[in-house]
Order: C-alpha cells, then structure tokens, then sequence
C-alpha cells in the first residue's frame, strides 16, 4: 500500500521508504517487489545477521578428517584447519583461494551504486542450506559445503 505522505510503501510485512523521485523512484520500488515475488525470491529476516567471516573455525560433529580454511579476521588471512567432515560453521572453505576471495576485507569492489544490496532479496533454492556472504556491496557469493554454488543456485 502506498502511503504518499511519508513516502512508504508496504507490501505484506515488508516497509519500502522511497526517495523523492515520483514515478521513476515508485516504479523501481515496485519492480523489486514484484519480480521478487514472480520468482520466488524471499528477503532476508530483519535483525542483525553475523558476518560468517568472523565465526571461528568449528570441527563440526563427525570424525573425518577433511582439511578446511577458515578466515581468521584477528589476523586477516585464511588458516588451515582440520575439519571433521559435517556439521560446524560458515566460515569454512575448500580451498584458501576461496576462503580469501570471500572474506578478504581489502578486497577491490566496484564504485557502483547499486538498488538492492547484497544477500538481502536472494535466495538459493537448489541449496536451501547454503550461507549467503556479502563479498562487496552489490555481490553476494554462496557458499554449501565449503564449495562456491553461486552458479548452481536457479539451475
């Protein structure tokens, strides 16, 4: 519903505040609404969301023995880990390349601007357990398993 004197818009429980750019502005708030609901696409819960980054690194509950990377934000790089081969956290990657273009906090972003930022309306049906990681403002990485399936999310 639109509220014209404090410029909302609200769709279900969710609350739009728009800029004073008449129809351009109501036009894209709208689209964003509506395409996200044409597919499937869900937002986020409101409240504050841990960056997986800054977990330490977890074993998890079984005894297998797969080498994992984590990224430790005290000292800013990846380290190694032995990871039990279940259970545990985000923070938790195959590979160091994978764990650094992640979470690396110098990593070079574009000066775009963009409408939607990272990890907020996405989701990832083909893995509904993956963890969503906000690598720059407007690009979002999903990581299942310690493996990269940002590709494989709507295939």
């Amino acid at each position: 519903m639109l509220n014209k004197r404090n410029n909302t818009l609200t769709q279900g429980t969710q609350t739009f505040t728009m800029m004073k750019t008449g129809t351009v502005g109501l036009f894209l708030a709208l689209a964003v609404v509506c395409v996200g609901a044409r597919y499937g696409y869900t937002p986020l819960p409101p409240g504050p969301v841990e960056d997986p980054c800054r977990l330490p690194p977890a074993a998890g509950n079984c005894r297998g023995f797969c080498p994992r990377w984590y990224y430790d934000a005290r000292l800013g790089s990846c380290r190694q880990f032995t990871y039990g081969c279940c259970g545990g956290n985000a923070n938790n990657f195959k590979t160091r390349r994978l764990c650094e273009n992640t979470c690396r906090e110098d990593r070079a972003c574009p000066a775009i601007a963009c409408f939607v930022g990272a990890c907020t309306i996405q989701t990832c049906p083909n893995y509904p357990e993956a963890t969503c990681f906000a690598v720059c403002p407007c690009e979002s990485v999903w990581i299942y398993n310690g493996e990269d399936v940002s590709s494989r999310c709507n295939n």
